[in-house]
């Protein structure tokens, strides 16, 4: 932990970090590795959470921890944390949104907020939802969804001196230059638009009204697979749910496991009457995704030079690429060529911009570019 905030002090000087931004796998204690990067940055505001793989332009690692510091220069920034329950979501909005909520005038031409939170909480994507509400909807919302190292059991957030299991956290940041931001994902329809038919928050228990889990079996069968001879939950990851509007995919859901019940428990709310097909990608679509979505941040960022890449990439993206994972930051890295990369690998992943009618996604990348 020492040594990743050492090197990114290196690597940031002369200039005095104003930020740090810092993943850890649940390997580590995140209020220890919080604590521990406030005894060597004083006065700096530290922003954390559980990931389930920690992602460095070296590529992807597990078990380890990744670290950003960000000196602002003309920029600022405000930061918030909130612990459970999240009942109240559009007081949780106010108390993490602040300015970027009630749009309070300000000298600065642009707004971000980063949100990070419970990556299995369905309050999470609820928040994204509220926050879009925002005068400032215009401004682009990105963030990721804590993990905890594909266990799907409990994740961490913190800032500063307060860390919470099953928490959220926000950094709102006004600045003279626009933040570059882009997403996608690369799947592409795999079976006929269903419906859900039942579901209740997280679970989907009936598509077309028979058991979600034969869907899969009869979907697996059509391209010759048997679900009772396979790893039922990496079929689910590289086979996941596209909601549609109209004929195109504009959320993906994954399937993060099957319940006693039968039921799916999938990454984010699929409401019953939801529009839905199975989706799938090659490696090399998933890959071509990564430059997609780099190539939209580098658009978006105008003629201003990036200082800093983060990435929140999902864990779905990495279990299917496996050891060709870092293929997906080399296409990062050709669009955006000796920047430093930081980022995690993510349970549910925020998109929200000015191009994009969605914010909450699974199963895809987020690239987000720091002006200079």
């Amino acid at each position: 932990m020492s040594s990743a905030v050492r090197d990114a002090k290196t690597e940031l000087a002369p200039r005095a970090a104003q930020l740090c931004l810092l993943f850890a796998s649940p390997r580590h204690d995140l209020a220890e590795a919080i604590a521990e990067a406030r005894k060597l940055l004083p006065r700096v505001d530290v922003v954390g959470c559980s990931s389930a793989g920690e992602i460095t332009e070296r590529g992807l690692c597990r078990g380890g921890v990744s670290v950003m510091l960000v000196a602002w220069g003309e920029a600022r920034h405000a930061v918030a944390v909130a612990g459970p329950p999240h009942d109240d979501v559009p007081a949780l909005a106010e108390a993490l949104g602040g300015r970027f909520v009630r749009h309070t005038p300000d000298r600065s031409k642009y707004a971000t907020l980063f949100v990070f939170g419970d990556g299995l909480s369905p309050a999470f994507e609820k928040l994204v939802i509220e926050l879009r509400k925002s005068p400032r909807h215009h401004h682009p919302i990105v963030g990721a969804g804590a993990g905890d190292d594909g266990r799907f059991e409990r994740t961490a957030v913190g800032v500063n001196d307060r860390v919470f299991s099953g928490g959220m956290a926000s950094v709102e940041i006004e600045s003279d230059h626009a933040f570059g931001v882009g997403v996608a994902h690369g799947l592409e329809r795999a079976t006929r638009p269903m419906t859900v038919t039942r579901a209740r928050g997280n679970h989907v228990f009936e598509i077309d009204e028979r058991p979600a889990l034969d869907v899969y079996r009869e979907y697996a069968s059509s391209i010759g697979v048997d679900l009772a001879k396979i790893d039922v939950p990496q079929f689910m990851v590289e086979n996941e749910l596209g909601v549609l509007l109209f004929d195109e995919v504009v959320r993906v859901r994954a399937a993060l496991r099957v319940e006693k019940d039968g039921s799916l428990y999938v990454a984010g709310e699929v409401p019953e009457g939801s529009s839905v097909c199975i989706v799938r990608g090659t490696e090399e679509q998933i890959i071509a995704a990564a430059s997609i979505a780099a190539e939209d941040a580098k658009a978006s960022l105008g003629s201003v030079q990036p200082a800093g890449i983060l990435v929140f990439s999902c864990v779905c993206r990495g279990r299917v690429l496996g050891e060709r994972y870092a293929e997906e930051i080399r296409a990062i890295q050709s669009v955006f060529p000796d920047v430093p990369i930081c980022g995690l690998s993510s349970y549910g992943e925020v998109a929200r911009t000015r191009s994009r009618l969605d914010g909450y996604h699974n199963d895809t990348i987020v690239v987000v570019a720091i002006p200079e």
